[in-house]
């Protein structure tokens, strides 16, 4: 048991270093996204990893939200956009995550992570807002100050491989809430 909550220390601890690096570039560029944007989490193919949400899925077990979850993953089919989103109702593209403080690395990197390009070079993968409302930042953004999707992705991926395949991430979160729940349900005294 303790071996399991070793992991979700270990996939906290990635998590928190990006939300760092992220800072960082966030300091020395400017680089935001406008305030109440949502448009990304509007994305109805956003996926994730059953093991990036394993800290979410022990907060929602440790919270008893778990069920309330599981059962809107499981009306929408575990497909379409994040269960964990909540659009603004007056203003189209505009919304909050519910869960902010948890969720997965794609959605903390998104806009503010390097790629490699096919010329083996780091550039933003800025997201179309970014584009569109901060051109000259992200013309002058230091791009060696800007996390790596890859570097994460493997750092991740070195901690438990079988549980890092990529799929929608209503599937993913239900996954881990299962796995958390089945770990709770054979030693009820880890609370």
């Amino acid at each position: 048991m303790p071996i399991f909550f070793d992991l979700i220390e270990q996939v906290s601890a990635i998590l928190s270093q990006i939300d760092q690096e992220i800072e960082v570039l966030q300091q020395a560029s400017g680089l935001q996204c406008p305030s109440g944007c949502g448009k990304c989490c509007e994305n109805p193919q956003v996926e994730t990893t059953p093991l990036e949400v394993l800290p979410l899925a022990l907060e929602l077990v440790k919270t008893n939200k778990a069920e309330y979850w599981l059962e809107k993953a499981t009306k929408v089919n575990y497909a379409g956009v994040c269960i964990f989103y909540e659009p603004d109702p007056l203003a189209a593209g505009n919304g909050r995550c519910g869960v902010y403080t948890w969720r997965p690395a794609l959605c903390r990197l998104f806009g503010f992570a390097a790629v490699r390009n096919k010329h083996e070079q780091s550039e933003l993968a800025a997201c179309k807002i970014h584009k569109q409302t901060m051109p000259e930042v992200l013309a002058n953004l230091p791009i060696a100050l800007a996390p790596n999707f890859s570097d994460f992705s493997m750092q991740l991926r070195n901690l438990q491989p079988e549980q890092s395949d990529l799929m929608p991430i209503n599937e993913a979160v239900a996954i881990a809430i299962n796995k958390i729940g089945f770990i709770f349900d054979l030693d009820s005294s880890n609370f």
